[in-house]
């Protein structure tokens, strides 16, 4: 939601390659700028496939390394955008996303939020109070167990927040909702 991609693939739900392709080239025929963005979450895979690993190597915990989708989506986004845009190859950029490309002007809340969390971890730690997480808990700065954030693995519940057909976060339904929606209840 806050990247405003056209599309979205996500590791909760695999994704058919083709219609992505019709969808992000119909997207791009209706901008005036002629261009489309879709995000590819690492992790994501195509319909039929298995996630793709950067290499064999694997973290602290055994988890072998993510990678590497994003640049088969943008070589798949060209080979077959012919087929959508009256037999003319599309020209892809793919930028992983990194430090440059997520980092933008602080406003308020960026600049307020971390001061106040680190000196709320801080009170925690001087009180001698360890395996906390300082969160925002229904509009208020709060701390919980980390076992809360870490004791499960957190998916986007596909039928409440994904909208399979347009391939895009569901923009409906979200009366009531926190600010922030959160990938798991």
């Amino acid at each position: 939601m806050a990247g405003a991609a056209d599309r979205c693939v996500i590791p909760e739900f695999k994704f058919d390659m083709e219609k992505l392709t019709e969808l992000l080239c119909s997207d791009r025929a209706r901008n005036s700028s002629k261009y489309s963005v879709v995000i590819v979450s690492e992790g994501a895979m195509f319909e039929g496939g298995e996630m793709i690993m950067s290499n064999r190597a694997t973290d602290a915990f055994g988890h072998m390394k993510l990678g590497g989708i994003g640049d088969l989506v943008s070589a798949e986004l060209k080979e077959l955008s012919p087929k959508f845009n009256n037999g003319k190859p599309i020209n892809i950029i793919n930028q992983r996303l990194g430090y440059m490309v997520r980092g933008g002007d602080p406003d308020a809340i960026d600049s307020i939020v971390p001061t106040i969390y680190g000196n709320i971890a801080i009170d925690l730690i001087l009180k001698g109070s360890h395996g906390r997480l300082v969160v925002l808990k229904n509009g208020r700065y709060d701390n919980i167990p980390i076992e809360v954030v870490t004791s499960t693995k957190k998916t986007v519940d596909v039928d409440k927040y994904y909208n399979k057909d347009r391939l895009r976060p569901r923009y409906t339904d979200l009366e009531r909702q926190p600010l922030l929606v959160m990938a798991s209840d």
